[in-house]
């Protein structure tokens, strides 16, 4: 990779100079090349070594130093006016980056034009491309759903910097589902694993399903019970669930019902349908702590509401009992907490 690549990648966030090949940054060739190096070592440095570069007109030096800014925590305004300079000007590594931020921000209204400014890179560029590109596929980001491709190109962004946290854990969710490429349970739980142990809360849940239900690998309880609890205490909604449900049954841990209706509660309290139907259940048959039939019979109402379909049928299956409860108290207890938490997903 060459400096001037590394350099579009850095500002945009997508690689790591520590697992950089050393060779790929340490031949200068130029005085833009020998600025470029600086950026590992001396951003402040690298802006000075730009900056006359820029002035004399080379494109390139002008979209390094916006990166070099950036990277330096200098004007982000500057920045921005420097990458529209460098893109107006021709500039490859602004085409890159710009199109890249564009299709990797929470705007979806510029997603199309950020698509199409990345399939018109040159072809040297388009490679490093792959991970916004292959998220874009995958997720119909301003281009046509294609499961199939958007795969492909996450395989060639994983190629391209293993360091991707977020292109592993997408690359090892294609490979778990058959995201338009053929179900590999061993591919999978290699890329989740890395993604997992680089603490992604999303890998990490998945990965502990794997283990759990002994998905392409042995079935391993117990840590399956600690990668979903490190999910869980970053927050993730379905480590979170899965975690009640592991403390519940004692699956890869000794049963305690008590914590299980804590996380219950703290997913519940997230907005999730699905956990307060759980910890309405343990709530009204008294599991894991006092038994409350109201607010029990409350909550798994404010769930079926929600479109959990499980809580329906808790509702069928306790008719009876629950009819027999105040009903002006479990509507007082429905309107507090949508007033509290609002209404689930």
């Amino acid at each position: 990779m060459s400096n001037r690549a590394v350099a579009a990648l850095m500002a945009a966030g997508t690689i790591w100079l520590t697992g950089l090949p050393v060779q790929a940054l340490s031949s200068a060739l130029d005085p833009l090349d020998d600025a470029l190096t600086l950026l590992q070592s001396d951003p402040v440095a690298a802006v000075a070594a730009l900056e006359p570069l820029s002035a004399a007109g080379d494109v390139e030096a002008t979209a390094s130093l916006a990166s070099a800014l950036e990277i330096a925590g200098g004007d982000p305004e500057r920045s921005e006016r420097l990458w529209a300079q460098a893109l107006v000007g021709g500039s490859q590594n602004a085409r890159l980056n710009i199109g890249m931020r564009r299709l990797l921000n929470d705007i979806d209204t510029d997603d199309a034009e950020a698509f199409a400014m990345l399939q018109g890179l040159d072809e040297p560029q388009q490679a490093f491309a792959a991970y916004p590109m292959g998220r874009a596929y995958l997720f119909g980001q301003g281009v046509k759903q294609d499961l199939g491709r958007g795969s492909r190109l996450m395989a060639l962004a994983v190629k391209n910097d293993p360091l991707n946290t977020d292109a592993r854990f997408l690359l090892g969710r294609a490979y778990r589902n058959g995201w338009g490429i053929p179900v590999d349970a061993n591919a999978a739980f290699i890329h989740l694993k890395i993604a997992a142990d680089a603490d992604d809360a999303r890998a990490q849940w998945n990965l502990g399903m794997m283990l759990l239900s002994g998905e392409g690998v042995p079935a391993d309880p117990a840590l399956a019970y600690r990668y979903v609890r490190k999910s869980a205490e970053q927050g993730h909604e379905d480590g979170m669930i899965s975690l009640a449900v592991m403390l519940a049954l004692g699956q890869g841990v000794k049963p305690t019902p008590a914590e299980a209706r804590l996380w219950y509660e703290r997913a519940a309290r997230q907005g999730s349908a699905h956990a307060l139907r759980g910890l309405g259940m343990m709530t009204f048959v008294g599991e894991g702590g006092e038994s409350e039939p109201v607010t029990g019979a409350a909550y798994v109402e404010i769930a079926a509401e929600a479109g959990d379909s499980n809580a329906a049928i808790m509702l069928q299956r306790y008719a009876e009992p629950m009819s027999n409860l105040p009903r002006a108290s479990i509507n007082a207890v429905k309107a507090k907490w949508i007033e509290a938490h609002g209404a689930p997903h």
